[in-house]
């Protein structure tokens, strides 16, 4: 397994402001688990193909430096308030091209780690192990009525 690579002061602050806008709030979801999330996303970013893993830093730059072009705000992303940074990445999603590309890829790191996370599975009534098994039950059930020869392999 790939041991993830220490990221810069810069890259994480900007991670933990995008984590703080985009992860989910309320509805029982303000469990304190942004360590927990943080850490699945950086363990992940060692398994991303090299153009992908060099190129997020910078793409993560760009959504740090870009308020004053994309945004007419004289801030950094970092240091915007929550909904502010919430408006900024809908307009990143919106814009389309490489714009959208970055948050889709950032939403999608926040939401993988937050939605495995067991505290979240657990409020959400979600058990990924018996589920399977229920199911692989099912089918045995189902399968056990079907003559052998027209099975589905």
């Amino acid at each position: 397994m790939p041991s993830p690579r220490p990221l810069s002061r810069g890259t994480l602050r900007i991670l933990w402001a995008a984590l703080a806008a985009i992860r989910p709030r309320g509805h029982g979801f303000d469990q304190p688990i942004d360590d927990a999330v943080m850490r699945d996303i950086q363990n992940f970013l060692a398994f991303l193909p090299t153009p992908l893993r060099l190129g997020f830093p910078i793409g993560l730059r760009l959504l740090e430096y870009g308020p004053p072009i994309f945004a007419g705000k004289l801030c950094r992303f970092s240091t915007m308030p929550v909904d502010e940074a919430r408006h900024y990445l809908d307009g990143f999603a919106e814009a389309g091209g490489l714009r959208a590309s970055l948050i889709i890829g950032v939403r999608t790191l926040v939401f993988l780690a937050f939605y495995q996370h067991p505290d979240v599975l657990e409020s959400l009534q979600i058990d990924w192990a018996t589920r399977a098994t229920e199911l692989t039950h099912r089918r045995a059930e189902l399968l056990a009525h079907v003559p052998a020869e027209t099975r589905p392999s």
